[in-house]
């Protein structure tokens, strides 16, 4: 890009050639529509705005946008760190001359019909085919549900399911297959019961349903850019089939989105080694990209909060308690996370805070979560509490984290608690989990240790709160796609570049721009009140 131009400005390369030249040399076909006022260029790059001289002659400087020196300059060529640098404090002074050095004026902003061919015609100016119709695929990925309440269906879902060495972990081999078939033998008669009480007559599993909702309204929120599917792990649909009905319509480039706020190597672990497995076995396999755990999300705690709200009242005021339940794993499995094996279940308050030991824990990120919400709640201390639920074992023979969440209902009611509020957040769509064992189960159990009244939140299903919110996240992690472009101009003759001119106060000019280009993507790419969104250095 930098020799086409500096071609052009010696007159040995036409205009139109050497912005052709440029935007290939780039990696670009279509500008980045961006700006910013000259004095955030100038600060960016060191450059003093009394040192450019405006050429008001010129109208290349008028109808400059885009200053594809930075473009270069952020280009992912072998080009040397310090070149780089040069070549982008050269791009922020041309930007200047063409604003005519002055920091108050603005660049201009161009909007989505704004004229970007910079006086080039369709003839001359070669777009790649398909550029424009690309479309990212959105997977929304889950565990299953069984196909029907017969017990033949429930177990061979659980026996897919149980058998994944993620779910139960137990050594050596023999022993697990031992307990496998101890619970084939025994769980499928309850399990089928308990779907029987939940499953809707004409639309079947709740998670499918609910899933598929969800889906909808987010394909209707994104557009036509992407493509919502579901996949499950071990009942229909299934991720292979997902993916193959995705690459069938030409959708390649594929955004995995574990539907579990928390990590968990039996949940979100799961799945994701589920889906890399798949993609693998695959001839074209796809570029699969994650959006990782949500659990601290301010946007998914907003969604939470909406919910909540509108069921028991702000600060919880229509209720005496507030039980977050999440759902339960092994010990052993977030013992296994920390690498530093000193922190995590082996200190009194090992999830007191999220910190580099349990960043992965699945305790420490749920009592995160209970925390983040009681707060924006304007929950009291003391009015809130948490447990675990739907521990499997047999006679104590696995361990599983605590405080549990059928001991907890019957702890608050023979305290005192009369109506006591239940909230799932490690579900986004409720579940024979939340619908059965929370809403069925939970409620005989706390009434019969003397409650009155058990109100169990809906999650999130398909709410027009977690819609936007979910967008919103899809947006923010796809935003780190976008091919990194300045704002720039045509420039006149430049010198060429002098190592040895380069300083320190430059080191870290280029991560700066791409920084602040993604930034401004975010920003304009992302729904809602600012006050909604947080953008950080994370």
């Amino acid at each position: 890009a930098f020799y086409a131009l500096s071609m052009q400005a010696a007159g040995a390369m036409s205009r139109a050639t050497a912005v052709q030249t440029a935007m290939l040399g780039t990696g670009l076909a279509v500008p980045l529509r961006t700006a910013a006022p000259p004095q955030a260029l100038a600060a960016r790059f060191a450059v003093d705005p009394a040192t450019a001289r405006p050429d008001s002659s010129s109208r290349r400087a008028r109808e400059a946008t885009v200053v594809v020196l930075a473009g270069a300059a952020l280009s992912q060529r072998p080009l040397r760190r310090r070149l780089r640098k040069r070549l982008a404090r050269q791009a922020a002074r041309v930007a200047l001359q063409a604003t005519g050095g002055n920091a108050d004026s603005a660049a201009p902003t161009w909007g989505a019909d704004d004229d970007l061919s910079m006086g080039i015609s369709p003839e001359e100016l070669v777009v790649p085919s398909g550029f424009r119709n690309r479309r990212t695929g959105i997977l929304l990925l889950n565990i299953g549900t069984p196909a029907s309440t017969s017990v033949e269906d429930v177990r061979s879902y659980l026996g897919r399911f149980l058998a994944d060495d993620r779910v139960i972990d137990i050594k050596p081999p023999f022993l697990k297959y031992i307990l496998l078939q101890l619970l084939l033998a025994t769980r499928p008669q309850s399990s089928a019961e308990n779907y029987k009480r939940i499953w809707d007559p004409v639309r079947g599993s709740p998670l499918l349903y609910n899933s598929e909702d969800l889906a909808e309204a987010l394909q209707i929120e994104l557009g036509d850019n992407f493509l919502v599917r579901i996949g499950m792990a071990y009942s229909e649909p299934l991720v292979e089939n997902a993916l193959r009905s995705m690459a069938a319509v030409g959708v390649d480039d594929v955004l995995l989105v574990p539907m579990f706020p928390h990590y968990a190597s039996s949940t979100t672990g799961s799945i994701l080694a589920n889906a890399y497995r798949t993609a693998s076995e695959v001839f074209c396999t796809p570029f699969l990209r994650v959006l990782p755990p949500f659990y601290d999300n301010a946007l998914y705690l907003d969604a939470m909060r909406a919910g909540i709200v509108e069921s028991i009242g702000v600060g919880g005021q229509e209720v005496d308690h507030v039980l977050f339940s999440f759902h339960g794993v092994p010990e052993r499995q977030c013992m296994q996370t920390d690498d530093t094996q000193q922190t995590c279940l082996r200190k009194p308050d090992c999830c007191a805070r999220v910190t580099r030991a349990n960043r992965n824990c699945y305790r420490a990120q749920c009592f995160e979560t209970a925390r983040l919400l009681a707060r924006t709640l304007d929950l009291q201390d003391g009015k809130w509490s948490i447990g675990f639920q739907s521990r499997l074992t047999l006679r104590g023979t696995i361990q599983w984290i605590r405080p549990y969440t059928d001991e907890a209902l019957g702890d608050l009611a023979r305290k005192g608690v009369r109506k006591l509020a239940v909230l799932a957040p490690s579900f986004t769509a409720d579940c024979v989990e939340t619908l059965e064992e929370l809403g069925i189960q939970g409620r005989e159990q706390f009434e019969e240790a003397g409650g009155e009244e058990l109100v169990v939140v809906p999650c999130l299903n398909s709410s027009p709160e977690w819609v936007q919110g979910l967008a919103a996240m899809v947006r923010d992690q796809l935003v780190a796609a976008v091919p990194h472009a300045a704002k720039a101009v045509e420039p006149k003759a430049v010198e060429p570049p002098h190592e040895q001119e380069v300083t320190q106060e430059t080191e870290g000019t280029v991560d700066k721009v791409e920084k602040e280009t993604l930034f401004e993507v975010l920003r304009t790419r992302l729904r809602g009140a600012p006050k909604q969104v947080e953008v950080n250095n994370r």
